[in-house]
Protein backbone atom coordinates (compact mmCIF):
# COMPACT_ATOMS: atom_id res chain seq x y z
CA UNK A 1 0.00 0.00 0.00
CA UNK A 2 1.20 3.50 -0.78
CA UNK A 3 -0.50 4.89 2.34
CA UNK A 4 1.87 6.35 4.93
CA UNK A 5 0.55 7.46 8.30
CA UNK A 6 0.38 11.14 9.29
CA UNK A 7 1.44 12.60 5.96
CA UNK A 8 -1.74 14.67 6.16
CA UNK A 9 -0.30 16.77 8.99
CA UNK A 10 3.17 16.78 7.35
CA UNK A 11 4.80 14.99 10.26
CA UNK A 12 8.05 14.27 8.41
CA UNK A 13 10.40 16.58 6.54
CA UNK A 14 9.83 14.67 3.30
CA UNK A 15 6.10 15.36 3.63
CA UNK A 16 6.74 19.04 4.20
CA UNK A 17 9.09 19.32 1.25
CA UNK A 18 6.53 17.73 -1.06
CA UNK A 19 3.79 20.02 0.25
CA UNK A 20 6.00 23.08 -0.34
CA UNK A 21 6.34 22.09 -3.99
CA UNK A 22 2.69 21.12 -4.49
CA UNK A 23 1.02 23.96 -2.56
CA UNK A 24 3.48 26.88 -2.38
CA UNK A 25 0.85 29.62 -1.86
CA UNK A 26 -1.14 27.94 0.94
CA UNK A 27 1.70 25.95 2.49
CA UNK A 28 1.90 28.33 5.46
CA UNK A 29 -1.59 27.15 6.54
CA UNK A 30 -0.65 23.47 6.21
CA UNK A 31 2.55 23.76 8.24
CA UNK A 32 2.00 23.79 12.00
CA UNK A 33 5.16 22.93 13.90
CA UNK A 34 3.55 23.37 17.33
CA UNK A 35 0.80 20.92 16.47
CA UNK A 36 3.29 18.35 15.17
CA UNK A 37 5.41 18.64 18.31
CA UNK A 38 2.33 18.10 20.44
CA UNK A 39 1.06 15.25 18.25
CA UNK A 40 4.22 13.10 18.06
CA UNK A 41 4.49 11.96 21.72
CA UNK A 42 0.77 11.17 21.93
CA UNK A 43 1.02 9.12 18.74
CA UNK A 44 4.10 7.19 19.84
CA UNK A 45 2.63 6.38 23.25
CA UNK A 46 -0.71 5.36 21.72
CA UNK A 47 0.97 2.86 19.39
CA UNK A 48 2.99 1.39 22.25
CA UNK A 49 0.01 1.18 24.61
CA UNK A 50 -2.12 -0.51 21.94
CA UNK A 51 0.52 -3.15 21.32
CA UNK A 52 0.98 -3.86 25.03
CA UNK A 53 -2.71 -3.91 25.92
CA UNK A 54 -3.58 -6.31 23.12
CA UNK A 55 -0.57 -8.45 23.91
CA UNK A 56 -1.83 -8.93 27.47
CA UNK A 57 -5.33 -9.56 26.16
CA UNK A 58 -3.96 -12.35 23.99
CA UNK A 59 -2.04 -13.76 26.97
CA UNK A 60 -5.27 -13.83 29.02
CA UNK A 61 -7.12 -15.82 26.34
CA UNK A 62 -4.24 -18.23 25.79
CA UNK A 63 -3.94 -18.91 29.52
CA UNK A 64 -7.68 -19.51 29.81
CA UNK A 65 -7.54 -21.82 26.80
CA UNK A 66 -4.64 -23.77 28.29
CA UNK A 67 -6.48 -24.16 31.62
CA UNK A 68 -9.62 -25.43 29.92
CA UNK A 69 -7.69 -27.79 27.64
CA UNK A 70 -5.95 -29.31 30.67
CA UNK A 71 -9.25 -29.72 32.49
CA UNK A 72 -11.01 -31.11 29.42
CA UNK A 73 -8.30 -33.71 28.84
CA UNK A 74 -8.33 -35.08 32.36
CA UNK A 75 -9.49 -38.53 31.30
CA UNK A 76 -6.33 -38.93 29.19
CA UNK A 77 -3.94 -38.67 32.07
CA UNK A 78 -5.90 -39.69 35.17
CA UNK A 79 -3.71 -42.80 35.34
CA UNK A 80 -0.51 -40.75 35.84
CA UNK A 81 1.28 -40.72 39.20
CA UNK A 82 -0.29 -38.49 41.82
CA UNK A 83 2.52 -35.92 41.84
CA UNK A 84 2.20 -35.47 38.07
CA UNK A 85 -1.56 -35.05 38.37
CA UNK A 86 -1.01 -32.41 41.04
CA UNK A 87 1.49 -30.62 38.85
CA UNK A 88 -0.91 -30.54 35.88
CA UNK A 89 -3.75 -29.44 38.13
CA UNK A 90 -1.54 -26.69 39.58
CA UNK A 91 -0.53 -25.46 36.13
CA UNK A 92 -4.14 -25.40 34.98
CA UNK A 93 -5.30 -23.66 38.14
CA UNK A 94 -2.64 -20.95 37.97
CA UNK A 95 -3.29 -20.39 34.26
CA UNK A 96 -7.01 -20.04 34.89
CA UNK A 97 -6.58 -17.65 37.82
CA UNK A 98 -4.09 -15.44 35.97
CA UNK A 99 -6.33 -15.30 32.89
CA UNK A 100 -9.24 -14.13 35.04
CA UNK A 101 -7.10 -11.55 36.81
CA UNK A 102 -5.91 -10.15 33.47
CA UNK A 103 -9.10 -10.44 31.45
CA UNK A 104 -11.85 -9.74 33.97
CA UNK A 105 -10.12 -7.45 36.46
CA UNK A 106 -7.93 -5.76 33.85
CA UNK A 107 -4.56 -6.22 35.58
CA UNK A 108 -1.77 -5.55 33.03
CA UNK A 109 -4.43 -4.81 30.41
CA UNK A 110 -7.13 -2.27 31.23
CA UNK A 111 -4.82 0.60 32.13
CA UNK A 112 -2.84 0.21 28.91
CA UNK A 113 -6.01 0.10 26.84
CA UNK A 114 -7.32 3.28 28.43
CA UNK A 115 -3.98 4.96 27.76
CA UNK A 116 -4.13 3.87 24.11
CA UNK A 117 -7.67 5.20 23.63
CA UNK A 118 -7.00 8.48 25.43
CA UNK A 119 -3.87 9.14 23.38
CA UNK A 120 -5.64 8.17 20.17
CA UNK A 121 -8.41 10.61 21.07
CA UNK A 122 -5.74 13.30 21.50
CA UNK A 123 -4.12 12.60 18.13
CA UNK A 124 -7.40 12.57 16.24
CA UNK A 125 -8.64 15.77 17.84
CA UNK A 126 -5.32 17.41 16.98
CA UNK A 127 -5.80 16.30 13.39
CA UNK A 128 -9.35 17.64 13.43
CA UNK A 129 -8.16 20.95 14.88
CA UNK A 130 -5.63 21.23 12.06
CA UNK A 131 -8.13 20.73 9.26
CA UNK A 132 -11.02 22.56 10.89
CA UNK A 133 -8.71 25.56 11.11
CA UNK A 134 -7.92 25.14 7.42
CA UNK A 135 -11.64 25.04 6.52
CA UNK A 136 -12.81 27.78 8.87
CA UNK A 137 -9.99 30.11 7.82
CA UNK A 138 -10.49 29.75 4.06
CA UNK A 139 -10.90 33.47 3.40
CA UNK A 140 -7.96 34.39 5.67
CA UNK A 141 -5.74 31.76 4.04
CA UNK A 142 -6.52 33.00 0.55
CA UNK A 143 -5.72 36.56 1.62
CA UNK A 144 -2.52 35.31 3.21
CA UNK A 145 -1.54 33.62 -0.04
CA UNK A 146 -1.05 37.04 -1.61
CA UNK A 147 -0.36 39.29 1.38
CA UNK A 148 2.35 38.83 4.01
CA UNK A 149 0.52 40.81 6.71
CA UNK A 150 -2.66 38.74 6.23
CA UNK A 151 -0.57 35.59 6.44
CA UNK A 152 0.97 36.63 9.75
CA UNK A 153 -2.46 37.57 11.10
CA UNK A 154 -3.81 34.11 10.25
CA UNK A 155 -0.87 32.40 11.94
CA UNK A 156 -1.24 34.51 15.10
CA UNK A 157 -4.95 33.71 15.27
CA UNK A 158 -4.25 30.01 14.75
CA UNK A 159 -1.64 30.02 17.53
CA UNK A 160 -4.10 31.62 19.94
CA UNK A 161 -6.77 29.04 19.11
CA UNK A 162 -4.27 26.20 19.43
CA UNK A 163 -3.06 27.33 22.85
CA UNK A 164 -6.67 27.52 24.02
CA UNK A 165 -7.45 24.06 22.62
CA UNK A 166 -4.34 22.55 24.16
CA UNK A 167 -5.08 24.01 27.59
CA UNK A 168 -8.79 23.23 27.58
CA UNK A 169 -8.75 19.77 25.99
CA UNK A 170 -5.38 18.03 25.99
CA UNK A 171 -4.69 18.70 29.66
CA UNK A 172 -7.81 16.74 30.60
CA UNK A 173 -7.78 14.10 27.90
CA UNK A 174 -8.71 11.24 30.26
CA UNK A 175 -11.87 13.06 31.34
CA UNK A 176 -12.70 13.79 27.70
CA UNK A 177 -12.38 10.09 26.85
CA UNK A 178 -14.70 9.13 29.71
CA UNK A 179 -17.26 11.68 28.51
CA UNK A 180 -17.20 10.44 24.92
CA UNK A 181 -17.48 6.72 25.64
CA UNK A 182 -20.32 7.18 28.15
CA UNK A 183 -22.30 10.08 26.67
CA UNK A 184 -25.38 9.46 24.56
CA UNK A 185 -24.55 12.54 22.49
CA UNK A 186 -20.84 13.48 22.52
CA UNK A 187 -21.46 16.49 20.27
CA UNK A 188 -20.58 17.33 16.69
CA UNK A 189 -16.84 17.75 17.27
CA UNK A 190 -16.64 21.39 16.15
CA UNK A 191 -13.50 22.98 17.56
CA UNK A 192 -13.19 26.05 15.32
CA UNK A 193 -16.40 27.82 14.40
CA UNK A 194 -16.62 28.55 10.70
CA UNK A 195 -16.38 32.20 9.81
CA UNK A 196 -17.85 34.02 6.86
CA UNK A 197 -16.37 32.77 3.60
CA UNK A 198 -16.22 35.86 1.43
CA UNK A 199 -14.29 34.03 -1.23
CA UNK A 200 -13.71 35.35 -4.71
CA UNK A 201 -14.25 32.48 -7.21
CA UNK A 202 -11.55 34.04 -9.36
CA UNK A 203 -8.93 34.07 -6.59
CA UNK A 204 -5.71 32.70 -8.11
CA UNK A 205 -4.92 30.58 -5.02
CA UNK A 206 -8.39 29.04 -4.74
CA UNK A 207 -7.68 26.00 -6.90
CA UNK A 208 -4.53 25.25 -4.93
CA UNK A 209 -6.41 25.62 -1.63
CA UNK A 210 -9.06 23.08 -2.64
CA UNK A 211 -6.46 20.77 -4.18
CA UNK A 212 -4.50 20.74 -0.92
CA UNK A 213 -7.56 19.82 1.12
CA UNK A 214 -8.61 17.12 -1.32
CA UNK A 215 -5.15 15.58 -1.39
CA UNK A 216 -4.47 15.72 2.34
CA UNK A 217 -7.95 15.11 3.71
CA UNK A 218 -10.27 13.34 1.28
CA UNK A 219 -7.61 11.21 -0.39
CA UNK A 220 -5.74 10.36 2.79
CA UNK A 221 -8.89 9.35 4.68
CA UNK A 222 -10.10 7.16 1.82
CA UNK A 223 -6.60 5.72 1.56
CA UNK A 224 -6.66 4.87 5.25
CA UNK A 225 -9.95 3.00 4.81
CA UNK A 226 -8.47 1.08 1.88
CA UNK A 227 -5.47 0.18 4.04
CA UNK A 228 -7.60 -1.11 6.91
CA UNK A 229 -9.83 -3.10 4.54
CA UNK A 230 -6.97 -4.69 2.58
CA UNK A 231 -7.10 -8.45 2.16
CA UNK A 232 -3.67 -9.45 0.92
CA UNK A 233 -1.16 -7.40 2.94
CA UNK A 234 0.18 -9.42 5.83
CA UNK A 235 -1.14 -12.48 7.56
CA UNK A 236 -2.57 -10.88 10.68
CA UNK A 237 -1.32 -7.61 12.11
CA UNK A 238 -3.66 -4.63 11.72
CA UNK A 239 -5.66 -6.39 9.00
CA UNK A 240 -9.26 -6.85 10.23
CA UNK A 241 -10.34 -8.68 7.08
CA UNK A 242 -7.61 -11.28 7.54
CA UNK A 243 -8.32 -11.48 11.27
CA UNK A 244 -11.98 -12.16 10.60
CA UNK A 245 -11.13 -14.77 7.96
CA UNK A 246 -8.65 -16.60 10.18
CA UNK A 247 -10.76 -16.56 13.35
CA UNK A 248 -13.91 -17.45 11.46
CA UNK A 249 -12.08 -20.27 9.70
CA UNK A 250 -10.81 -21.66 13.01
CA UNK A 251 -14.29 -21.58 14.56
CA UNK A 252 -15.86 -23.21 11.49
CA UNK A 253 -13.18 -25.92 11.39
CA UNK A 254 -13.77 -26.65 15.07
CA UNK A 255 -17.53 -26.95 14.58
CA UNK A 256 -16.97 -29.27 11.63
CA UNK A 257 -14.49 -31.25 13.72
CA UNK A 258 -17.01 -31.64 16.54
CA UNK A 259 -19.59 -33.01 14.08
CA UNK A 260 -17.07 -35.48 12.66
CA UNK A 261 -15.96 -36.64 16.11
CA UNK A 262 -19.51 -37.14 17.32
CA UNK A 263 -20.21 -39.03 14.12
CA UNK A 264 -17.29 -41.32 14.93
CA UNK A 265 -18.69 -41.89 18.41
CA UNK A 266 -22.07 -42.80 16.90
CA UNK A 267 -20.53 -45.18 14.39
CA UNK A 268 -18.39 -46.69 17.10
CA UNK A 269 -21.43 -47.36 19.24
CA UNK A 270 -23.36 -48.90 16.33
CA UNK A 271 -20.46 -50.98 15.00
CA UNK A 272 -18.96 -51.64 18.43
CA UNK A 273 -15.56 -50.26 17.41
CA UNK A 274 -13.69 -49.65 20.64
CA UNK A 275 -11.33 -46.82 19.59
CA UNK A 276 -14.23 -44.78 18.19
CA UNK A 277 -15.89 -44.91 21.61
CA UNK A 278 -12.65 -44.29 23.49
CA UNK A 279 -11.77 -41.28 25.63
CA UNK A 280 -9.48 -39.79 22.99
CA UNK A 281 -12.40 -38.98 20.66
CA UNK A 282 -14.39 -37.43 23.49
CA UNK A 283 -11.42 -35.31 24.57
CA UNK A 284 -10.80 -34.10 21.02
CA UNK A 285 -14.44 -33.02 20.80
CA UNK A 286 -14.11 -31.09 24.04
CA UNK A 287 -10.87 -29.49 22.88
CA UNK A 288 -12.44 -28.47 19.56
CA UNK A 289 -15.23 -26.70 21.45
CA UNK A 290 -12.69 -24.93 23.66
CA UNK A 291 -10.63 -23.76 20.67
CA UNK A 292 -13.83 -22.49 18.99
CA UNK A 293 -14.64 -20.56 22.17
CA UNK A 294 -11.10 -19.16 22.19
CA UNK A 295 -11.45 -17.96 18.59
CA UNK A 296 -14.76 -16.31 19.48
CA UNK A 297 -13.08 -14.56 22.42
CA UNK A 298 -10.35 -13.23 20.15
CA UNK A 299 -13.08 -11.91 17.85
CA UNK A 300 -14.63 -10.07 20.79
CA UNK A 301 -11.25 -8.61 21.75
CA UNK A 302 -10.04 -7.57 18.31
CA UNK A 303 -13.54 -6.91 16.94
CA UNK A 304 -12.55 -7.34 13.28
CA UNK A 305 -16.14 -7.59 12.05
CA UNK A 306 -17.11 -4.32 13.74
CA UNK A 307 -13.95 -2.67 12.37
CA UNK A 308 -14.74 -3.87 8.86
CA UNK A 309 -18.32 -2.63 9.05
CA UNK A 310 -17.22 0.73 10.49
CA UNK A 311 -14.56 1.25 7.83
CA UNK A 312 -16.85 0.28 4.95
CA UNK A 313 -19.52 2.68 6.15
CA UNK A 314 -16.95 5.43 6.69
CA UNK A 315 -15.42 4.93 3.24
CA UNK A 316 -18.83 5.03 1.58
CA UNK A 317 -19.68 8.32 3.33
CA UNK A 318 -16.26 9.73 2.43
CA UNK A 319 -16.72 8.92 -1.23
CA UNK A 320 -20.16 10.55 -1.26
CA UNK A 321 -18.72 13.72 0.25
CA UNK A 322 -15.79 13.60 -2.17
CA UNK A 323 -18.23 13.38 -5.08
CA UNK A 324 -20.20 16.31 -3.63
CA UNK A 325 -16.93 18.24 -3.33
CA UNK A 326 -15.96 17.53 -6.94
CA UNK A 327 -19.39 18.38 -8.36
CA UNK A 328 -19.77 21.67 -6.48
CA UNK A 329 -19.55 24.54 -8.97
CA UNK A 330 -18.97 27.34 -6.47
CA UNK A 331 -16.54 27.74 -3.54
CA UNK A 332 -19.26 27.66 -0.92
CA UNK A 333 -20.48 24.28 -2.17
CA UNK A 334 -16.99 22.83 -1.80
CA UNK A 335 -16.65 24.39 1.66
CA UNK A 336 -19.89 22.69 2.73
CA UNK A 337 -18.52 19.30 1.64
CA UNK A 338 -15.34 19.99 3.59
CA UNK A 339 -17.33 20.88 6.70
CA UNK A 340 -19.28 17.66 6.24
CA UNK A 341 -16.05 15.68 6.20
CA UNK A 342 -14.85 17.28 9.42
CA UNK A 343 -18.07 16.30 11.20
CA UNK A 344 -17.86 12.81 9.71
CA UNK A 345 -14.33 12.25 11.04
CA UNK A 346 -15.55 13.09 14.54
CA UNK A 347 -18.47 10.66 14.27
CA UNK A 348 -16.13 7.91 13.07
CA UNK A 349 -13.72 8.63 15.92
CA UNK A 350 -16.52 8.33 18.49
CA UNK A 351 -17.57 4.94 17.09
CA UNK A 352 -13.95 3.78 17.20
CA UNK A 353 -13.52 4.82 20.83
CA UNK A 354 -16.81 3.36 22.01
CA UNK A 355 -16.24 0.06 20.21
CA UNK A 356 -12.74 -0.47 21.55
CA UNK A 357 -13.71 0.68 25.03
CA UNK A 358 -16.33 -2.08 25.16
CA UNK A 359 -14.08 -4.78 23.67
CA UNK A 360 -12.89 -7.44 26.12
CA UNK A 361 -10.58 -10.45 26.05
CA UNK A 362 -12.73 -12.40 28.53
CA UNK A 363 -13.26 -16.10 27.92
Amino acid sequence: MSYVFNTDILLNEADREEARREFPHVYFALDNASLRETFAPFDARANLSKTRSRRWGVVAVLLATAALLLAGGEMLYHHLPKYQLRLLAGIGGVAGIVSVVIGVFGIMYRKRKMRWLADRLATERLRQFHFQTFVAGAADILRGARDEAAREAFLRKRDIHFDAFRNAFLTRIDDELAHIVHAEDPGDGVIIENGAHDIDPADPALEEYFKAYKRLRFDRQIGYCDLVLRKDDGLWKNAPVRQAQILGGIALACVFGILVLHGLVFLGAVADIHWMKGPLIHVFAIWAAIVALSARTFEEGFQPEREIERMRSYRLSLKKLAAQFEKAEDPQGKIEAMKGLEKLTHEEMVLFLKGNYEAQFVM
